[in-house]
C-alpha cells in the first residue's frame, strides 16, 4: 500500500523530495489514523509499530520535515461525532429503561387484574395507573399508583404502594388503596399494613381503615374481605358527595353538573355499577336531590326541595 509505504519511509527518515510531497498530502488526522491501523494489519516489524494516534501525532510534532497541516484536526467533525455518539447513548439508556418498565392503566367504567413479578394480584379500579419495574423487582420492591387498587399480597412478599399523599407497606395481606385529588384512603383486610406521610407512620392491622381528605384525617372499622367495587358496587361512609358523584362518573363514563347543590354535604351509601338511574336515585334520594339526564352523557343534579 502507497499509504503504508510513505508512513514506514517517513518513521525512518528516508523520503526523498518527491516522496515528501506525496506524504504532505495526507493531511487528515483521520487518514493519519487509517495509516496507522494499515501497518499494525500488514505486520510491519516492531520499530514500526504505533501503538495509538496520540502517539504517531507527538512524533509528527517534533519532526520539522513535516507541514504543519499534516498534524490539523477537524475539531467540528469529531465534535459532531462526540455529539452522535452521546445522543445514541442516551436514546439506548431511555430505550432500555422504558423496556423495564410496566404500566398498566385503566379506562372509564374499566377494571383490570394483573399480577407483580411476586406473583400478588393487584385489581384496578376505573381511571387508575400501576407503575413498576419488573426487571430490577428484586431489588427495588415498589409500585407507585394513581387511582384505587386491590391488593391481594402473596405469601411472604412485602414491596411499598407509592402515591402522592404517602406510602403503604405491606407484608402479607389484602388491602385496598384509593388516592384521588388529595383524597387517600387506605383498607387492610387481612395481615397488617404501614402508612406513612408528612413524616408520620400509621399501622392498619385487619378490619381497619385509614382515610386523609386533604387535611382532616379518620380512623375507622370495615368488615368483609374485600372492597365494594370488586363486586360492582361503589361503598362510601361519611364521604363529601362530589366525590361520590366523581366515582359515579368514572364507573358509568358521564358527565355530572353539580352546580345546583351543595356538593360538600356527607353521603353514607352506595350504588350499583350496573344501571345508571338506579344508581343515581340511590344517591339522590337519601339526600333530598333529583336528577335530569339531558342526553346519554350528562347527568344534572338539582335539589328535590325547592
Amino acid at each position: 500500500m502507497e499509504k503504508e509505504y510513505l508512513y514506514k519511509k517517513w518513521l525512518n527518515d528516508e523520503l526523498t523530495p518527491s516522496e515528501l510531497e506525496a506524504f504532505r498530502e495526507l493531511d487528515d488526522a483521520a487518514l493519519s489514523q487509517e495509516i496507522i491501523q494499515e501497518a499494525k494489519r500488514f505486520n510491519a516489524s516492531e520499530q514500526y509499530l504505533v501503538d495509538d494516534f496520540e502517539v504517531f501525532n507527538s512524533r509528527k510534532d517534533k519532526d520539522s520535515t513535516i507541514p504543519t497541516k499534516v498534524i490539523r484536526f477537524n475539531w467540528i467533525q469529531k465534535l459532531s461525532g462526540v455529539a452522535a455518539l452521546f445522543v445514541i447513548i442516551l436514546g439506548a439508556y431511555y430505550a432500555i429503561t422504558a423496556q423495564s418498565t410496566t404500566t398498566i392503566t385503566t379506562q372509564l367504567a374499566q377494571k383490570e387484574t394483573v399480577h407483580l413479578p411476586d406473583q400478588s394480584q393487584v385489581t384496578l379500579n376505573a381511571i387508575t395507573s400501576l407503575t413498576y419495574a419488573k426487571d430490577t423487582w428484586d431489588t427495588k420492591r415498589e409500585v407507585s399508583l394513581d387511582g384505587e387498587a386491590f391488593f391481594n399480597v402473596a405469601k411472604g412478599a412485602t414491596f411499598d404502594v407509592l402515591t402522592d399523599d404517602g406510602i403503604v407497606s405491606v407484608l402479607g395481606t389484602s388491602f385496598n388503596v384509593k388516592q384521588r385529588n388529595h383524597f387517600f384512603e387506605v383498607t387492610c383486610y387481612e395481615g397488617l399494613v404501614s402508612v406513612s406521610y408528612n413524616d408520620k407512620e400509621i399501622k392498619l392491622p385487619a378490619g381497619t381503615t385509614f382515610r386523609l381528605d386533604h387535611t382532616i384525617e379518620t380512623k375507622g372499622t370495615i368488615s368483609g374481605d374485600g372492597p365494594q367495587w370488586i363486586a360492582n358496587r361503589s361503598v362510601f361512609s361519611k364521604v363529601a358527595v362530589i366525590e361520590v358523584f366523581k366515582e359515579l362518573e368514572r364507573q358509568y363514563d358521564v358527565r355530572i353538573d353539580l352546580t345546583n347543590i351543595d356538593s360538600t354535604i356527607l353521603f353514607s351509601g352506595g350504588f350499583e355499577h350496573s344501571d345508571l338511574p338506579n344508581a343515581l336515585t340511590a344517591i339522590t334520594a337519601p339526600l333530598r336531590m333529583n336528577y335530569n339526564i339531558e342526553n346519554n352523557r350528562k347527568v344534572v343534579i338539582y335539589d328535590a326541595t325547592h
